[in-house]
Parts: C-alpha cells; sequence; structure tokens
C-alpha cells in the first residue's frame, strides 16, 4: 500500500459513499485508476465492507457500557464455549480478548438501564464459567473516529 492508498482509505472511512469520481477528484487519479485501486483494497480484505453510521440515541439506545469479564479457567474448552455464546448476544455489540485485569471487554447497548440489567443478569452473568464482571457506562462521548489512523 502507497501513499495514495492511504488516502483513498482514509477518505472512505469518513465518507463511504464518496463515489470513484469523488475520490478521484480528491487524490489527483483518473477515474479508472481510483476504481482499479479501490477495488484491489477490496479484493486484499483492507476494506471489509460499507456500512452505515447510527446516531444510538436516535435509535433509542441510551445505554452503552463496557463490560469486563474474568472466567474462572483458560482452559480452552471453557475458552471456546464462551466465544461460541457470545456472539448469540445481540446486545453485545464487540468482544475483546484482553490483557490485564480481565479476560474479555464487551461492548453493550441497551435501550435502558432495565434493558441492561436484564442482559448483564440474565444473559451474561449466566455464560458458563463466568468468575466475574464489572460495568462501565458511557456517560458521555468527547471524540469518536468512524475509522482507523493512517500514516501519510
Amino acid at each position: 500500500m502507497d501513499k495514495v492508498d492511504h488516502q483513498i482509505l482514509s477518505l472512505l472511512q469518513v465518507d463511504g459513499r464518496l463515489t470513484n469520481s469523488e475520490l478521484a477528484e480528491k487524490t489527483g487519479l483518473s477515474v479508472s485508476a481510483c476504481h482499479r485501486r479501490v477495488r484491489q483494497l477490496e479484493k486484499d480484505g483492507v476494506i471489509s465492507g460499507y456500512s452505515a453510521i447510527v446516531d444510538r440515541s436516535k435509535i433509542g439506545i441510551s445505554v452503552l457500557a463496557y463490560v469486563f469479564v474474568k472466567l474462572e479457567s483458560h482452559a480452552e474448552d471453557m475458552l471456546v464455549e464462551f466465544e461460541k455464546r457470545i456472539k448469540t448476544i445481540d446486545e453485545v455489540m464487540a468482544c475483546y480478548a484482553i490483557s490485564g485485569g480481565g479476560d474479555y471487554i464487551l461492548k453493550v447497548a441497551a435501550a435502558d438501564m432495565s434493558g441492561f440489567s436484564d442482559v448483564a443478569l440474565k444473559k451474561i452473568a449466566r455464560l458458563p464459567g463466568i468468575k466475574d464482571s464489572t460495568s462501565n457506562f458511557v456517560l458521555s462521548t468527547m471524540k469518536f473516529s468512524p475509522g482507523w489512523p493512517l500514516s501519510q
């Protein structure tokens, strides 16, 4: 990947609806060259898809929490079962294996505190192998970046 590919990626991360003509104009490429580069980035898996960024408050999601989960054991079967089951909980928007004080961090969205309570107590806490969990609630957002930082 070169500087132009990074420029294309930066532009698309901010606005995934840019046309090839608009991308070409902003990067100084011809439309066909820009189209080829975008297709190659898609083919190589650098661009894995396109989506809309939705304002959660406008669709009735008022609670966003990060839940740190610690498991009783790191036995392979327990890890596999946890990862399989966590994928079935719709309110869990992301799940990452982490280092430090826990094993996983979950990004959980809910309409309200009652909804979050149901997810935390009836879905997450009841997963086999959960030793402990700690919920941290987002109070406000100071910065949100729709993409990844790219060196220029």
